[in-house]
């Protein structure tokens, strides 16, 4: 049997709470924790405590504050100096230090605490984004000055990275020369679905899930029912999550008297499985994505999935979801029409059970041991 590495999982950045939607990445990194059956310690924010389990030493930073941009980045900076301090405090030298994800909250923690090996899990590269008002350029503009900046410091810290798809892992090959890169598809809760009754399929009902801000295309769907409310208007979209757009997205609405829409707002994992099973389609207009939790199990629920094409998509999904021009309502609207009355293709759900939890946990527990095995003068094999 493999000894098992003594592990820190850095979740510093985690704006989880419960009773609140979790971000895909945390997801991930959360369901590893408690089914690797390693016990890693975790460092990770008080208010995100509660959806840990399976875990070893824990070491706590600041509850989340106001999820302004001004209040993430108070929150952030005093995570980090904590963390930091922590690092000083505890001794213990772990075989490997993992960042949950690429952004500063997580990834200088890992730095700085003792490891004999050092990584980071990167879903996605920020593209080029579009923002819809100031505050949005503002957050955009500082994310994307944060990726520069640690990127050079993955490039000095750390031995090897975590990478979501293989369009990523080509984006970071020459960004990070020579460091050994993973792929990890993110994987989703199949037996979470599966308990779930299965229930009669309505053809004019459409979900979406994700977090409400623009990159999301949560206001490409307002295009999408406008038109639809002309071609199809026996179809209805039901808006599952929360974020900081929310406010804007209502507006919209109202202005355009869309009463084929309706926001739910946070759901629990029953609530939106159920909702899934019922639906014939999940639309998802989203520009950027590091995976697609979302849209693995919207597949899995039996939906016909619309989604914009992103690079990554048909290597993961291949011709299941139909897929429309990016950023482009006209050929989204286009696609919904011709998928008929929706529901599943035949062997879409099938292909994609390959994505399920504990599968992938077991690919990252291999790539850890991998890593652990190696000294810091060599690389770890690729798998």
């Amino acid at each position: 049997m493999k000894q098992p590495p003594r592990l820190l999982v850095v979740l510093n950045g985690s704006l989880a709470t419960p009773g609140h939607s979790v971000g895909g990445g945390d997801l991930v990194m959360l369901k590893f924790i408690r089914l690797s059956n390693l016990l890693p310690d975790v460092l990770i924010p008080i208010s995100a405590q509660g959806h840990l389990a399976g875990q070893g030493k824990v070491f706590l930073t600041l509850r989340n504050l106001s999820l302004s941009t001004l209040g993430i980045i108070a929150t952030f900076a005093a995570r980090i100096i904590q963390a930091l301090g922590q690092s000083l405090k505890h001794r213990t030298t772990y075989d490997i230090a993992l960042a949950a994800s690429p952004y500063a909250v997580d990834v200088l923690p890992v730095w700085f605490w003792r490891a004999r090996r050092k990584g980071a899990v990167i879903y996605h590269i920020i593209p080029p984004r579009k923002a819809v008002n100031w505050a949005t350029r503002i957050r955009f503009g500082l994310a994307a000055l944060e990726q520069q900046i640690t990127l050079r410091i993955l490039r000095r810290a750390c031995d090897f990275v975590v990478a979501g798809n293989e369009f990523t892992r080509a984006q970071l090959a020459p960004r990070l020369p020579g460091k050994p890169i993973y792929v990890l598809p993110a994987g989703f809760d199949a037996a979470a679905i599966d308990r779930v009754p299965l229930a009669k399929r309505d053809p004019n009902l459409a979900c979406f899930i994700g977090r409400l801000v623009s990159q999301k295309g949560i206001f490409d769907l307002v295009q999408v029912m406008e038109g639809l409310r002309q071609t199809r208007p026996a179809m209805r979209l039901v808006i599952m999550g929360t974020g900081p757009e929310q406010p804007l997205l209502q507006a919209e609405l109202e202005r355009r008297q869309l009463r084929n829409v309706e926001l739910a707002g946070f759901v629990t994992e029953a609530q939106k499985f159920a909702r899934l099973r019922e639906a014939a389609f999940f639309f998802f207009p989203s520009y950027e994505e590091g995976w697609g939790i979302a849209l693995a199990e919207a597949l899995y629920c039996g939906c016909r999935c619309v989604c914009y094409e992103l690079p990554h998509y048909r290597s993961i999904f291949r011709d299941f979801p139909a897929y429309a021009r990016l950023g482009d309502p006209e050929d989204f609207q286009r696609a919904v029409l011709a998928a008929g009355q929706g529901g599943p293709i035949p062997g879409q759900e099938e292909f994609i059970r390959q994505y399920d939890d504990p599968r992938i946990v077991a690919h990252l527990t291999d790539c850890l041991h991998a890593v652990a095995a190696t000294s810091r003068k060599s690389s770890p094999p690729l798998p």
